[in-house]
């Protein structure tokens, strides 16, 4: 499967290594911060930041579980250039071109109350009150 690269206002299926340098040059830090070349939702490589501040990089490989990020949040452009057209291309050295650091993946937690049965056991003790106040 070819990647696509995607901004947050533009995309490109199967992207040569002209464009893909092209938007990563492009990020600014401001309106244009990030850029993300994947085969699906949760298999991809993103480049995040400002050329200027510099650039971080982030991997997810198949599952929520498998997310990275890159130990040093300032990456020169060039390098992460490099990278980038290196997944494009399917070369797995990309892997080894920065020093990769574990995201756990943390389920959010919804509390009782924010649940649908929370409502109605919140509804019901309303209704209850009401009823208990007008029936005195």
């Amino acid at each position: 499967m070819s990647p696509t690269l995607t901004t947050h206002d533009t995309r490109f299926d199967d992207p040569d290594p002209a464009t893909i340098a092209k938007i990563l040059a492009g990020l600014d830090g401001d309106r244009h911060v990030l850029a993300t070349l994947g085969d699906s939702d949760l298999t991809y490589l993103q480049a995040s930041g400002g050329v200027k501040s510099g650039l971080s990089l982030e991997f997810q490989d198949g599952s929520l579980d498998q997310h990275y990020r890159s130990s040093v949040a300032h990456l020169p452009l060039d390098l992460v250039t490099e990278v980038f057209l290196r997944y494009a291309r399917g070369d797995q050295s990309w892997r080894e071109a920065v020093e990769w650091v574990h995201v756990p993946y943390v389920p959010q937690r919804v509390p009782w109350h924010s649940t649908w049965l929370g409502y109605i056991v919140i509804l019901a003790v309303v209704v209850l009150l009401i009823w208990l106040w007008r029936g005195w």
